[in-house]
């Protein structure tokens, strides 16, 4: 009696494992890229320390490509962080929910905005010198609240984040730059 139970344990173990490995490789084969694709600067002012403060507005456009077949990707909420050096968040911008479907590129056009942010000296002086020399690095920082659908069933609600470094901008009023 207790082998046929080890038997029909193993069994069952092995037969949802073979389940599981074939989900895996029909559902989750690719995974989703987020690209910023342009990226322009406006307004960009840093008062002198003591008391630095900084004044810019990002107008970013991020491309959001989900290459799979069968998966389609529901976003609850999505929050765009522009960071500056290590870590100094300069913007911050939301996106309205939106559903991507499968096989999609969709693109998200952000205005993220800072008034009168404080930041350090050091920070200040590293972008009086950006401004200086007429382009500045950042980071982009995505954070979303995502359900993924596979014929008609969700899954849970996760938390996405993605990180693009460096993002290069012109400080140029005429130009935008393309990735």
């Amino acid at each position: 009696m207790l082998h046929c139970l080890v038997v029909a344990l193993v069994i069952t173990v092995f037969l949802a494992g073979i389940i599981v490995l074939v989900f895996w490789l029909v559902v989750w084969s690719k995974p989703i890229e987020y690209i910023v694709t342009r990226a322009v600067v406006r307004h960009f002012n840093v008062t002198p320390p003591p008391g630095a403060t900084v004044i810019v507005t990002f107008y970013l456009t991020l491309a959001a490509n989900n290459p799979n077949r069968r998966v389609s990707v529901i976003y609850d909420w999505v929050e765009f962080y522009v960071l500056y050096g290590e870590a100094v968040q300069l913007a911050v911008a939301n996106a309205p929910a939106f559903r991507q479907p499968h096989r999609n590129e969709t693109l998200l056009d952000v205005r993220a905005m800072a008034r009168s942010v404080p930041i350090a000296e050091q920070t200040a002086r590293e972008l009086e010198h950006d401004l200086a020399a007429g382009e500045v690095a950042v980071d982009v920082r995505v954070r979303a609240g995502v359900q993924f659908k596979v014929a008609g069933l969700k899954t849970r609600h996760c938390s996405l984040q993605t990180f693009c470094s460096p993002v290069v901008i012109s400080l140029s009023p005429s130009s935008a730059r393309s990735f």
